[in-house]
């Protein structure tokens, strides 16, 4: 069975965690350092970028063969790039304290969520209460399980985060109750059969945590904390 190399294995290994790293990245960046974010930001996605490029130059080898980066991975981070070079002379937005600590509680909560959604599951492993979707809302479920490994709600959350002030950030928030109320509402319309306690043990907590956090950080901007 073919085998990566070691350098192959470091490459890949860099820019998987440096593409998932970057959403977070950027948006503690603006949060607590929105003077020096658009020329940290940019060295950071550079670094990023680099990493994408050498996926493309140093392909993979897998069970499937020699596997390559894909350039539109390359192109979007570019996109990134470019965009925080042409903030530069932008005026900096100045973010509450308070407003930025909670965004960070947001972003990390999300973050640890796709970790763990991404970790091996064993047969012994405790996977909590159980409920079987059939049809569409199986389907969804599986959805929304991939969209959640990839790291589409902390993309969410970020973009919720480095717009905070404006009407974007609280509709990212409100868009984290998808994640969070998903099955209770399945179970509800569908009334699929289930071992959990009730309703409250299938909502996805740390979702709903989150998602009160970013609307309620709203009110935080009138708070008299200075930023």
């Amino acid at each position: 069975m073919p085998e990566p190399s070691l350098l192959e294995t470091v490459v890949w290994d860099s820019a998987a965690w440096a593409v998932t790293l970057l959403p977070l990245v950027l948006a503690l960046l603006a949060l607590w350092v929105p003077r020096w974010f658009p020329v940290l930001g940019a060295f950071v996605a550079t670094v990023v970028l680099v990493l994408t490029v050498l996926t493309i130059v140093v392909p993979y080898t897998g069970i499937c063969g020699r596997q390559q980066g894909e350039w539109l991975l390359s192109a979007c981070v570019a996109v990134v790039v470019i965009a925080l070079l042409l903030a530069r002379r932008e005026r900096a937005h100045l973010v509450p304290r308070m407003t930025a600590a909670i965004w960070s509680v947001v972003l990390i909560i999300l973050f640890g969520r796709m970790v763990v959604a991404t970790m091996p599951v064993s047969s012994g492993d405790d996977l909590g209460c159980w409920m079987s979707l059939q049809g569409v809302w199986a389907l969804a479920q599986m959805h929304l399980f991939t969209v959640e490994a990839v790291g589409v709600w902390v993309g969410v959350a970020a973009v919720g985060a480095v717009l905070t002030g404006g009407r974007a950030a609280p509709v990212a928030s409100l868009m984290l109750l998808i994640p969070a109320l998903f099955e209770p509402v399945a179970q509800v319309v569908s009334s699929a059969p289930h071992d959990c306690s009730g309703l409250l043990a299938l909502i996805t907590w740390p979702y709903l945590v989150a998602a009160v956090l970013g609307v309620a950080v709203r009110s935080s901007l009138m708070w008299p904390i200075p930023g």
